[in-house]
């Protein structure tokens, strides 16, 4: 069985790696050209282009065989640029549990947590609840109140006490890589989840194949019959204590007999990608040594699933993703042609972007290994989404304020187009043009705008407004070859909000005016790419460039661990923060 689903792989990628795009492209915009690449780019056949994957790999080749055929030069290796990336992680080898020297079965009785660290712990164990430690104006929760963890293992329900009600003030701290830092935070040396039957009435133990980061300490999620073997002596179960403690809507916390040892391994796995590069050499001496780059991120999300960013977590089915962003692709390649044939002053730089959907990977990769001098790009324009223009008639254009003159250049080309032009200064925002902007080079960012069937299996071609992606093409080209041709250089300024857009979201009462590193490469530090102007963070001397690894003495090791603790602080409040700066370690006080 499994080499017949191997020879039908070769077959479909051998069938794929045919369907080369033309070589004999009108040099001008057309409509049947840009369905031609979205029909191909957002065919069932490419299972959503998930970074990392065979499928992933032929639509790279689709834009590189376009870009080769009709005449482009290729940069890096054959026109592409190869960066590794972590896909997940998983359960390593030596993985053990006991409960009073009894052992346990791993995949039937227990599972590890991809945040787990790899480590060994033996010790007693605390049930703790739901181990929430919440307070606002109206309620107080505290599972962990009058009652020693520390060293301990703690034994924590999944879920909400107020079952997960749209409603609940709990929404935010719920997470089970939330209450595995709460418990650590409270001094808990091990983290044991269980399912409630309230929660998950299968009693499904949880898939380990995500892609985060250790939290420091082994985290295991058992099944209630594991759960029940702890608590043994208390004479409790964990059906009761769980219909209890939803009964009474508060803590129910104690300690229990058992005596568990485990060891839990966890490795991460890496995949490999690409972006895809090609340039239009400028025909002036001089101003062909600078270069305007546009790019698109060719990547989606798969089959969607849980642990993707897939908007319907529970249908697994293919993710085009027409408009996010085969729509954006179609149009540089023929705004790319379209210049190649017109041959501006300055040199133009086409990157398809790979592994966007798991942060800003490819663009990050190429702002930090530029195939050309990165300080000679003029400008970043990033197409992300350019195929739902509505019946208004409006786009969205970021960025116009990271240039000076920006906006005039938009808008004078726009009088001879009709536009309704929704112009935002910042050069922040989640895709590609932000690892650009970190760079302080000037970024415009097009797009038509999210809809509902971003992320969801509904994104397809049938849905393409190609008319009005006709005409945004044309649009963005027009400003493409006002740059280029410009004999003057655009004047880089900061523009952004107090904090970026950022796909870790949460709600919070507080922020430091930074952009954070989102891209989960390095698990040393967060990233600071961007320090906003009269923010707390700049206002304190964090500048770009910096290396976070502490706040109030809380360690910072990534992502996650930075909106940990900063949903704990309090505006008005003074913060101790930690940093690395030329390898030197520097703390900063920050006024929120």
């Amino acid at each position: 069985m499994k080499l017949l689903s191997k020879v039908l792989v070769f077959a479909l990628l051998a069938m794929l790696v045919s369907c080369k795009p033309s070589a004999t492209h009108n040099p001008d915009i057309q409509k049947d050209e840009l369905y031609a690449h979205i029909d191909f780019l957002a065919s069932d056949s490419l299972m959503g282009r998930s970074p990392g994957t065979p499928f992933d790999r032929v639509a790279a080749k689709y834009i590189k065989d376009f870009f080769e055929g009709n005449g482009f030069e290729l940069l890096g290796k054959n026109g592409y640029q190869f960066f590794e990336f972590i896909d997940h992680q998983d359960i390593g080898e030596g993985n053990s549990l006991t409960i009073n020297k009894k052992p346990q079965v791993l995949g039937t009785d227990y599972t590890v947590f991809s945040f787990s660290s790899s480590d060994t712990l033996s010790g007693a164990v605390v049930f703790v609840g739901y181990g929430i430690n919440f307070k606002n104006d109206s309620i107080e929760w505290n599972d962990y109140k009058n009652i020693n963890i520390n060293g301990k293992w703690v034994l924590v329900l999944r879920g909400d006490p107020f079952l997960q009600s749209s409603g609940s003030p709990f929404n935010n701290v719920v997470s089970d890589r939330h209450k595995a830092m709460t418990a650590m935070d409270q001094g808990a040396a091990g983290v044991i989840f269980v399912s409630g039957s309230k929660f998950d009435k299968k009693d499904e133990l949880v898939a380990s194949k995500l892609k985060t980061f250790p939290i420091g300490i082994p985290v295991i999620h058992v099944k209630r019959t594991t759960a029940n073997a702890i608590l043994g002596v208390t004479g409790r179960t964990i059906e009761r204590l769980d219909v209890d403690i939803l009964a009474a809507q508060k803590p129910q916390s104690m300690v229990v007999g058992a005596n568990v040892c485990a060891r839990t391994s966890i490795i991460t796995k890496k995949k490999s990608t690409q972006n895809v590069v090609a340039m239009v050499e400028g025909s002036d001496p001089e101003l062909k040594k600078q270069y305007v780059v546009i790019g698109a991120h060719y990547d989606h999300i798969g089959m969607g699933g849980k642990g993707s960013s897939s908007r319907t977590p529970d249908t697994l089915a293919v993710h085009n993703g027409a408009d996010d962003n085969a729509s954006g692709v179609s149009a540089i390649l023929e705004i790319g042609h379209k210049l190649l044939q017109q041959k501006p002053k300055r040199s133009v730089v086409l990157v398809a972007f790979g592994a966007e959907e798991f942060g800003l990977l490819g663009s990050r990769f190429f702002a930090d290994n530029p195939l050309i001098p990165i300080d000679s790009i003029v400008t970043m324009v990033n197409i992300d989404m350019l195929g739902r223009l509505s019946s208004d008639s409006t786009l969205q254009v970021g960025g116009v304020k990271t240039a000076i003159k920006a906006d005039s250049i938009l808008n004078t080309i726009n009088q001879d187009f009709g536009f309704n032009l929704a112009l935002a200064p910042q050069g922040y925002g989640p895709s590609d043009h932000a690892s650009f902007y970190a760079k302080s080079i000037p970024v415009l960012f097009f797009s038509t705008g999210a809809h509902a069937d971003y992320h969801t299996p509904n994104d397809n071609i049938d849905q393409i407004n190609f008319e009005g992606l006709f005409h945004a093409s044309n649009y963005i080209y027009e400003v493409v070859s006002a740059i280029a041709n410009n004999a003057e250089r655009p004047i880089f300024q900061e523009a952004g909000p107090s904090a970026p857009s950022s796909r870790h979201g949460n709600e919070l009462k507080v922020r430091l005016g930074i952009m954070p590193d989102v891209s989960g490469v390095r698990d040393d530090g967060l990233l600071v790419l961007a320090a906003s102007e009269s923010q707390p963070a700049a206002i304190a001397g964090i500048r770009k460039g910096d290396l976070i690894t502490a706040i109030n003495g809380d360690k910072i090791n990534n992502i996650h661990d930075y909106m940990f603790y900063l949903q704990k602080l309090e505006v008005g409040s003074t913060i101790s923060v930690e940093l690395m700066r030329n390898d030197e370690t520097h703390v900063v006080l920050v006024q929120l």
